[in-house]
């Protein structure tokens, strides 16, 4: 990465080369103004001292040679600055090439990044070019300005443009990756900064670090800070970190970083700005810190330390932000993810229910159903169909908990019950054998409640058997409602070999069957106060006269008043059936 602009100077703390005095704002020294200007303009680590020839020369040859060795120092500094792009343009390349897919063939991908490396070279060598040039024009302009705050904006002005030229990097490397890659623009881009991100914060410790260690041992004298080594050890050096930042993410990192675009592409579109911006807040800290000579190859312990905590606090707050925000975007993809899922299975449940209600109305019967889960998937489940052309079975259940196992268990029971009524056998027959196969491998301790019947639509003769599950009202034209006699069997799934008994009536014409899960009674509102049987009684009075599918409106609208938006703790599940007889039907 380049190098910042007058990096090492300090705008309050300035030493005029032959008093060898500290001065502030610009060079205040009787003896020497013009030469603490000087000072200001000397690059940290690329202008070495005059030596004592040098000293003996006159006022304008001194200039003069000065002037000379800037301008070859400037030729190096760019080119040095050029060769910094092609290493963040490589690396990028590299660290893309294992994180997202070609839109070309491989060959193809290598000649285009060997297209943006010679570009990333050029545009390396002309910004810190044009950069330079505007600083030391800010510089001379800056000379004869007494007031501190004046000569503060300056600086801040050259710690703008090192910004900005710093920031050339990152759009080269996210022009490239949306030229070169798959996928959405803002996951190209978001990947892109990541890295550069990685590659700026990291890279730049690692270099004061290392630069510090292979320092020639000369000191910047008004920077307090060692001369960065040669050109070739910067060049070794960077490589170095270069291959040990591939590595780390390739062993380390790279799979989950994969993971995460794949599970979270959704969630990554909506903060690409994260690190973009964090990008420029780093860069911003980096050449104010640099601009004032607070770096990690200082001598002077105070600022050391200063340089220290900054750069490490700014690290720490990067690496804490974005690991609580991919934790948050893998909670919520996941989430996401199981939403869907549940939906899916919610509408695969459904679907195995009945949703024709018109089977019985040519025989004489009217029927509707409704279920409402209290999660996206449930536990209830009914179903009727005709075992022969004159037996209707009607069957509802409750199986126990909520949920995706609860709908499981669900399917399973509801096919081994229905296969059973296909055999033509009795209600509590059926329940025996239901019960037996459902205990045979329930090792997670499930059951279900069932109310299973067989109404025979010439006669009205209806038959049935009960496994624990809510009793049923008949309500009768002339408006009366009662539970039918029923004797409670263990719950299915409980423990084998259990008997059922099976009971019957006589349906009179009109009469009809309520049948419903524990939900409807067990519903609560805010107070913790159950609807219970006797409000669904009342509502089956006032709906006697009503057709089977206005009565379920009736009781779910009844249930809606009553719990007023609390929250439903358990399936709600209603089936009702009425019995006109075949001569009466419309």
């Amino acid at each position: 990465m380049p190098c910042s602009l007058l990096q090492g100077t300090r705008p309050v703390k300035l030493r005029c080369q032959e008093s060898g005095q500290l001065t502030a704002g610009k060079g205040n020294c009787p003896e020497q103004k013009k030469n603490c200007l000087g000072q200001k303009r000397k690059l940290s680590g690329t202008e070495k001292e005059p030596s004592g020839t040098e000293m003996e020369l006159s006022g304008t040859d001194r200039k003069k040679g000065f002037r000379i060795i800037k301008m070859e120092i400037l030729e190096l500094e760019n080119i040095y600055n050029g060769i910094g792009y092609v290493q963040s343009a490589v690396l990028g390349a590299a660290m893309l090439s294992l994180t997202l897919k070609t839109r070309r063939g491989r060959k193809k991908s290598i000649l285009l990044w060997a297209f943006v490396v010679i570009c990333a070279f050029l545009a390396g060598i002309l910004s810190y070019f044009a950069v330079s040039k505007a600083g030391y024009r800010i510089m001379e302009a800056a000379n004869g300005i007494e007031e501190i705050w004046k000569l503060q904006m300056f600086y801040s002005l050259i710690s703008v443009m090192n910004v900005l030229e710093g920031s050339v990097a990152a759009v080269i490397l996210c022009a490239a990756s949306v030229w070169i890659y798959e996928g959405r623009r803002n996951i190209k881009i978001f990947v892109s900064v990541l890295f550069m991100l990685v590659f700026s914060s990291v890279f730049y410790v690692y270099k004061q670090i290392m630069y510090s260690l292979f320092s020639s041992g000369m000191i910047d004298e008004v920077s307090l800070s060692r001369v960065p080594p040669d050109y070739g050890m910067r060049f070794l050096i960077d490589c170095a970190g270069m291959a040990i930042l591939f590595a780390g993410y390739r062993y380390l990192f790279r799979d989950k970083l994969v993971h995460i675009l794949e599970l979270a592409e959704e969630q990554i579109c909506q903060i690409v700005m994260v690190p973009l911006l964090s990008y420029i807040l780093f860069l911003a800290v980096r050449y104010t810190m640099d601009t004032y000579g607070v770096t990690l190859r200082s001598t002077d312990a105070g600022t050391f330390l200063m340089a220290l905590i900054i750069t490490g606090s700014l690290l720490l707050i990067y690496l804490l932000m974005f690991w609580a925000i991919f934790r948050a975007i893998l909670a919520s993809a996941s989430s996401a993810k199981v939403k869907a899922e549940l939906d899916v299975a919610s509408k695969i449940q459904l679907s195995a229910l009945p949703v024709s209600f018109d089977i019985g109305k040519e025989k004489g019967v009217d029927i509707f159903a409704n279920m409402h889960p209290a999660k996206e998937v449930g536990g209830d489940f009914y179903d009727f169909f005709f075992v022969d052309e004159d037996h209707l079975a009607v069957l509802i259940a409750d199986v126990s908990g909520k949920g995706v196992p609860a709908a499981l268990f669900m399917m399973g029971g509801r096919a081994m019950i229905r296969n059973q009524l296909l055999l033509g056998l009795d209600p509590s027959e059926i329940l025996k054998r239901s019960n037996n196969e459902l205990a045979e491998n329930n090792k997670e301790g499930m059951f279900i409640t069932a109310f299973l019947g067989i109404l025979d639509v010439k006669s009205g003769h209806f038959s049935y058997s009960n496994a624990g599950h809510n009793v049923p009202f008949l309500c009768h034209e002339g408006g009366d409602v009662e539970p039918i006699p029923v004797r409670h069997g263990f719950v299915l799934a409980g423990m084998k070999n259990i008997r059922y008994r099976t009971q019957e009536l006589d349906f009179v014409p009109g009469d009809k069957l309520v049948l419903y899960t524990d939900g409807v009674t067990e519903a609560t509102n805010a107070a913790y106060e159950m609807y219970e049987e006797k409000r669904l009684t009342e509502v089956l009075r006032q709906s006697v006269k009503e057709d089977v599918e206005q009565t379920v409106r009736a009781i779910s609208e009844s249930i809606d008043a009553f719990v007023d938006g609390a929250e439903q703790a358990d399936d709600i599940t209603m089936v009702i059936v009425k019995w006109k007889q075949e001569d009466q039907h419309s």
